[in-house]
């Protein structure tokens, strides 16, 4: 990975965290996930359609790559909103992040990208990083921690990632190269994500609230869309500039750090010393796979 590469996967990270900690404050998931989609779809679909008519920068392979990517997409909304109705921020995010690091690192290898082994080493520490920071203290980690009706819905979320992220990056290979392009893939990828979503949640709440006349929800979901948008309109132009899907995918925990900082600061939660001590075995990985890993 090249330094801009790392530059601009940790502004994405920034920019992750900071939705995801809006859809928190918000307490309201399921909603103002939608409500997020919406905004994208509507802005986003004449300067797209404009420009991809124009570009011609998505090949039929990225066609059928962002069709899944998508429908994977919004089962991570879906399963990630269910998760976070269901249990402690600090506790979900992690988790749900932190999976996918290692399966994608074994899915690189695979397809002939082999991690060096300080890029192993890297990726490891990340994701023993991601488990210390949703315990309370060290004397009472537990592996019951994960062990509840709430981590079902977290690994259907990581299985959602594993989902997306490789698809994506199959695409970025295979289409024009260029942010443009990154940014016009990132809106179809969205747009097709609603479908899923919005039928997912339609059936498992039947008698969900319907969409509520007062703006105050707006309010932070279309920041909300911008970060979101943005977050991974950056992941999909590094793909295009990094063969490793899995470091890439490494660095994004360091949101990880940043979400549960904030959570710590805001929203009260506790367990300072240990999960400053994920926080620390995390910022220790990313430092090896930058420097080491390649």
């Amino acid at each position: 990975m090249t330094t801009f590469v790392i530059f601009i996967v940790l502004l994405s990270t920034f920019m992750h965290a900071g939705w995801n900690l809006l859809a928190h404050y918000d307490r309201s998931e399921s909603l103002f996930y939608r409500r997020m989609l919406i905004f994208i779809i509507v802005i986003g679909f004449f300067p797209t359609l404009i420009s991809e008519l124009q570009s011609r920068s998505l090949p039929p392979l990225a066609w059928l790559c962002v069709i899944g990517s998508g429908f994977s997409a919004g089962l991570y909304l879906f399963f990630l909103a269910k998760s976070f109705e269901s249990a402690d921020f600090s506790v979900v995010y992690p988790v749900a992040r932190s999976l996918p690091v290692i399966f994608i690192g074994i899915i690189d290898t695979l397809r002939g990208r082999p991690l060096t082994l300080w890029g192993w080493v890297g990726i490891g520490l990340v994701s023993l990083g991601c488990f210390l920071v949703p315990q309370r203290s060290l004397r009472s980690f537990s592996w019951r921690s994960y062990l509840t009706p709430t981590t079902i819905w977290m690994l259907l979320t990581a299985l959602g990632t594993i989902g997306y992220t490789y698809l994506d990056k199959i695409a970025a290979e295979v289409v024009q190269q260029s942010p443009a392009t990154a940014a016009r893939y990132g809106y179809v990828y969205f747009a097709i994500s609603f479908i899923p979503y919005s039928l997912f949640l339609k059936f498992s709440h039947p008698t969900s609230p319907k969409e509520r006349p007062n703006p105050k929800g707006w309010k932070l979901a279309v920041p909300a869309a911008i970060l979101s948008f943005g977050a991974y309109w950056l992941i999909l132009w590094a793909y295009q500039l990094s063969p490793y899907a899995s470091y890439i995918v490494a660095f994004r925990q360091f949101s990880i750090v940043i979400g549960s900082a904030v959570a710590l600061t805001f929203y009260r939660e506790s367990g300072l010393a240990v999960r400053l001590s994920g926080a620390l075995l995390i910022t220790a990985g990313l430092i090896l796979i930058a420097v080491l890993g390649r």
